[in-house]
């Protein structure tokens, strides 16, 4: 048993084509009111470019599929991998000519999106939300592409996929204060139209409040040498300064060092350092200002003295108090780099001159301690010769008056003799 096709029908059956997986047409003929003698046998499927230019025809084969009761053709034929946009025609013929002509089927990548927004929720959490294009429901978008970049370098910092039309991420590069967002739609086609847009988020930085030390030492006959070291710290996205501005005014002087250096922003936490040559006897503040694009914080005052607390101090330290926020290595001024020569030099020669010091009272001590022991031996010579002296006497007297007491005993006895009878 066989099929005749021999007659067209007075109203096309309708015709769907989707786009599925992998760039694949599925194309379906709903024939199911159509008689057995009036199915196509010839179906030829079409793809043009947007200027009507035959991309690739292909003909699919006519099974007839039974599916929920409906009498069905189908086929599938796949895009090239060249077009994004492109129409699709399907014409349909039998033994009988050729079919009335079916509508076209354009199909596109996805346009681009709309209304690129962008805030920061809090201290360093950014929020980017965006509109979505206007699609064929037949293409719809699958995920959207963003891709974030550095937009002072240029540089790529993330590409992310997103299902939705908002994102935050958490900036975890606090120097980077201005990014670019670009959105792609992706749909079966592949990437669609994108759109950018460019956020700044520069903010005013904050006052120098914590982590600075101020530190006073080689003090001269009318100099004193001053360092100061600040210590970079930076919490939030956009608060990064991009210069730090130094200045010691003392009251007997004016003005003494200003300074301002560019900030390399390469790494946290950092410091910035230097010395400065200030007169003594004075009193005096330093002033420290970060500035950037977006203004300047308020100065930081710092009162010191340079009056030295005992006449023969070295050195003495200030008390030491914190700053914020400050990044990349300073550079120290010829002043400064002046000031710290002179008082290595004064430092040298005060040691040199201690080192003398110490030297000759040393030489003075040993001469003290020699003379001292000589003058001990003396006395001990001089009182063991006068003792010897006054025992040799003490013999002496002795010796004499034991011959008086002979003599004496002698003449008892002589007398004895010639009183004898």
């Amino acid at each position: 048993m066989f099929t005749v096709y021999l007659s067209v029908p007075l109203i096309t059956p309708p015709v769907s084509v989707a786009l599925v997986i992998d760039r694949q047409l599925n194309i379906s003929i709903n024939i199911s009111k159509l008689c057995t003698g009036e199915y196509p046998n010839n179906i030829t499927v079409i793809i043009l470019n947007t200027d009507n230019e035959v991309q690739d025809s292909v003909s699919i084969s006519t099974r007839v599929n039974d599916q929920h009761h409906q009498l069905m053709i189908t086929g599938v034929i796949t895009v090239p991998n060249n077009l994004n946009t492109f129409i699709v025609n399907v014409s349909l013929s039998n033994n009988g000519g050729e079919f009335l002509p079916t509508p076209s089927f354009g199909y596109s990548k996805v346009g681009p999106v709309t209304n690129i927004d962008s805030s920061i929720v809090n201290c360093s959490t950014i929020d980017i939300t965006w509109a979505a294009p206007t699609v064929d429901d037949r293409v719809p978008i699958l995920y959207y592409i963003l891709r974030i970049y550095d937009a002072i370098t240029g540089s790529l910092v993330d590409t992310v996929s997103v299902y939705d039309t908002s994102y935050q991420f958490e900036d975890d590069n606090l120097f980077i204060h201005r990014y670019t967002y670009v959105i792609t739609g992706v749909n079966e086609l592949g990437e669609g139209i994108s759109n950018n847009n460019t956020f700044s988020y520069q903010r005013v930085p904050r006052s120098a409040v914590e982590h600075t030390t101020l530190d006073t030492f080689n003090y001269t006959h009318d100099t004193a040498t001053v360092q100061y070291s600040i210590m970079a710290i930076i919490e939030c996205t956009g608060e990064a300064p991009e210069k730090v501005t130094v200045t010691v005014e003392c009251n007997g002087t004016g003005v003494v060092f200003s300074n301002t250096e560019l900030i390399e922003q390469e790494r946290q936490p950092n410091n910035i350092t230097g010395l400065i040559s200030v007169p003594q006897y004075q009193q005096c503040n330093i002033s420290v200002v970060f500035s950037n694009e977006a203004g300047s914080s308020e100065p930081f005052i710092r009162t010191f003295n340079t009056t030295p607390l005992l006449p023969l101090d070295i050195s003495s330290s200030l008390s030491t108090v914190s700053v914020t926020p400050t990044i990349g290595a300073g550079s120290d001024s010829p002043t400064m780099m002046t000031g710290a020569i002179i008082g290595i030099a004064v430092g040298c020669f005060i040691f040199v001159v201690v080192i003398l010091v110490l030297i000759v009272v040393l030489v003075a001590v040993f001469k003290y301690i020699y003379r001292d022991k000589l003058r001990t031996q003396c006395q001990r010579q001089r009182h063991d010769s006068e003792m010897d002296h006054l025992q040799e006497n003490a013999d002496d007297s002795e010796q004499k008056g034991n011959g008086k007491r002979q003599k004496k005993v002698k003449g008892d006895k002589y007398n004895l003799v010639e009183q004898q009878p």
